[in-house]
């Protein structure tokens, strides 16, 4: 049940938004040393009672928070602060506004990129640089990799939790993991330092690729086989559209075993990048993986640990010493 009265007046913070029956927001005693940027760390209870997570039990931080966003009652008045706030909320207000505009265009522009962009599966096959119907290709890990690095390249795989002491084993090079029977069921699409063993963005040496992760759109994930089949299609347009549209060149596309594809792209400017990250949620991509070239996707040829299928690829670039 709501507090009928609060301490702090919601008014003067930002970043708020409801979590069951408290009230999550920006810290202003924080956001005073351009902290809590995320906006989670000022928690405000049904009772109306507040405490911030980064400095709990602190008495002067919960005076400062009052003193600056209280209820008129108990907060300082200070002219300039309060314009610089007012400044601040009217800033986030517009952009708040211009995000939601774009987002529309977005998402009809991705209604036209799918209906004049399709790609049937046969049709993606088709297109291949490398025949997808043989096992070699299609589902074998050691192939997958030696065609998208050199041999001596450093390359991780493994399992997710498989970094840290004692894991040196999972950074390999390309001519090394040939000789491995096991490979996977992970990789990322970095090129890692010699004698490393932590799964971490300072030891990624060189990034050759950026991973798209098509999980599902508008925060909707398929379920239903055919809602996953659409999905699928879906997807495949929109990376056809990246590859044509965007100009950026298509490495590779892995089809999980589950719900997602994976489209693999030779790492694209810098601004690109950006671009692409900014409106990755309305085309139907996590916007997790891009830019963490550190992060682990799936290679082809394992089996997914909840739908019990095969990742398998869809698409290949021509080997790298090609």
């Amino acid at each position: 049940m709501k507090a009928t009265h609060y301490s702090l007046d919601l008014s003067r913070l930002v970043m708020v938004r409801y979590s069951g029956d408290k009230i999550i927001a920006r810290c202003p005693a924080c956001a005073e040393s351009e902290g809590d940027r995320k906006g989670n760390h000022l928690c405000i209870f049904p009772t109306g009672k507040y405490a911030c997570a980064a400095m709990p039990g602190d008495r002067e931080h919960s005076r400062r928070i009052k003193a600056l966003a209280g209820t008129a009652g108990g907060r300082e008045h200070d002219t300039a602060q309060e314009r610089a706030w007012r400044k601040r909320r009217a800033i986030e207000h517009r952009e708040a506004e211009m995000r939601q505009r774009l987002i529309a265009i977005i998402q009809e522009m991705r209604s036209k990129i799918i209906a004049r962009h399709p790609w049937a599966l046969e049709d993606v096959w088709e297109d291949s640089p490398q025949r997808i119907d043989c096992d070699l290709v299609e589902f074998d890990p050691h192939h997958f990799l030696s065609t998208l690095f050199p041999q001596d390249a450093i390359v991780w795989a493994g399992e997710v939790f498989q970094s840290g002491y004692d894991n040196e084993n999972h950074w390999r090079t390309i001519a090394a993991w040939q000789n491995e029977k096991k490979l996977g069921p992970m990789t990322t699409p970095s090129i890692w330092k010699p004698s490393i063993t932590n799964r971490t963005i300072e030891n990624v040496l060189f990034v050759p690729y950026v991973v798209l992760d098509f999980d599902g759109f508008d925060g909707i994930k398929p379920k239903k086989p055919e809602e996953i089949e659409k999905h699928r299609l879906d997807s495949l347009a929109i990376v056809r559209w990246i590859r044509e549209g965007l100009d950026w060149k298509l490495a590779a596309i892995v089809w999980t075993g589950s719900k997602s594809i994976h489209a693999w792209f030779h790492s694209p400017p810098p601004a690109e990048l950006q671009s692409m990250r900014d409106y990755a949620i309305e085309l139907g991509i996590d916007p997790g993986l891009i830019g963490r070239p550190e992060h682990p996707c799936r290679l082809p040829g394992q089996q997914h640990e909840k739908t019990g299928d095969t990742s398998r690829l869809l698409w290949l670039q021509l080997p790298w010493d090609s």
